[in-house]
């Protein structure tokens, strides 16, 4: 196997974690608008970036060698599409960074959400759907899974960025209190 197929690979499985992992995260954090459920669970969230950090490293190398790539040189619609990759991802992390200012550093994880709050994570919500729908074929490659699960992978990343953009709304409006 080559060096890029390699990290192709190493990232497929890191993407298919966090995935998960902000499921995981919008379920409990919905669980905490909600329920008023106790925020216990910083250091796994800190995992969590360290995981992404490490995603973006491994995307850094696969996009350098993808695109300096003399045997297999990339058409012009790979690249569009690289961008693409790029451009939800940028936005994703430059919203991600603000919900964690607004719940980390200004304190804005009380029970109920202000409404800038809420559509922090509205945003986060939507570009991580985004993101998941555009990186979904080469996901599914990279993991070695059939391509015709792509329509699957987007489902639930759109069903699950509605949800808790959903609740997130809700709660910052009155409507659903713990």
């Amino acid at each position: 196997m080559r060096p890029d197929q390699r990290a192709r690979r190493a990232n497929g499985i890191i993407s298919a974690f966090i995935i998960a992992f902000f499921i995981v995260h919008g379920a409990l954090g919905c669980a905490l608008l909600v329920c008023g459920f106790n925020d216990a669970f910083s250091v796994a969230v800190w995992a969590g970036v360290a995981v992404m950090v490490a995603h973006v490293v491994l995307c850094v190398a696969t996009s350098v060698y993808q695109l300096t790539d003399t045997v297999r040189p990339p058409s012009v619609h790979k690249k569009r599409h690289l961008a693409l990759k790029w451009v939800t991802g940028g936005l994703l992390a430059l919203v991600a960074l603000v919900h964690v200012l607004c719940f980390r550093v200004l304190g804005e994880s009380g029970e109920a959400l202000t409404i800038p709050a809420g559509l922090v994570i509205v945003a986060v919500a939507a570009f991580l759907s985004a993101h998941i729908c555009v990186g979904s074929k080469s996901l599914l490659k990279d993991i070695g899974l059939d391509r015709s699960l792509r329509p699957v992978v987007r489902a639930v990343a759109v069903i699950a960025g509605v949800a808790f953009g959903l609740i997130a709304v809700l709660n910052a409006l009155g409507v659903i209190q713990p």
